[in-house]
């Protein structure tokens, strides 16, 4: 079992990465806009739509890992309020719900993408660019974060740490 815990746990971090990359490409994109219509006077048709789409893929991509990180908000205060037994029980139900939500925010995405991919579905913006391709990839982020919600309950069950610490976050380092 931790061995699935550490393949999500993976597989989420591979989901910041693709965020971080994202959040790098959405950056490249408006300046190149921005240094574009400055220099040449032209507009790059796509850079500010792109860069909206990479900006919400982002935001789900990451999303699994920083559940894992513990940097989601949460209502710590309730959760301490109650005491560490039923605490534990209503972070239980919380992040069983959110897995269920989350589960079904996924399928729907999915389903989305494969809908538009058949129907060719293309954006209402002058670039007239094929949708498809970027709800995939926020498809993708959700399944990244629906696995963590799942990997969260499995350690719930075996009374694991919920969250790593800071210092342990692969991404980041401590001082």
């Amino acid at each position: 079992m931790r061995r699935l815990l550490s393949i999500l746990d993976r597989i989420t971090l591979g989901g910041a990465v693709m965020a971080c990359i994202l959040i790098v490409a959405m950056l490249a994109l408006i300046v190149a806009e921005i240094i574009s219509r400055k220099v040449l006077g032209v507009s790059i048709e796509v850079a500010w739509e792109w860069a909206s789409y990479f900006l919400a893929i982002s935001f789900l991509a990451g999303s699994g890992h920083v559940l894992r990180s513990g940097f989601h908000v949460r209502v710590q205060l309730a959760l301490t309020a109650f005491g560490p037994k039923w605490g534990r029980v209503l972070d239980t139900v919380a992040t069983a719900m959110a897995a269920i939500i989350a589960s079904y925010f996924t399928y729907a995405l999915v389903r989305l993408a494969g809908v538009s991919y058949t129907d060719e579905t293309r954006s209402s913006m002058s670039s007239n660019t094929l949708l498809w391709p970027f709800q995939a990839l926020f498809a993708v982020g959700a399944i990244f974060l629906a696995l963590q919600f799942f990997a969260r309950l499995i350690r719930i069950g075996l009374n694991e740490p919920l969250e790593i610490t800071t210092a342990d976050a692969p991404l980041m380092q401590a001082d």
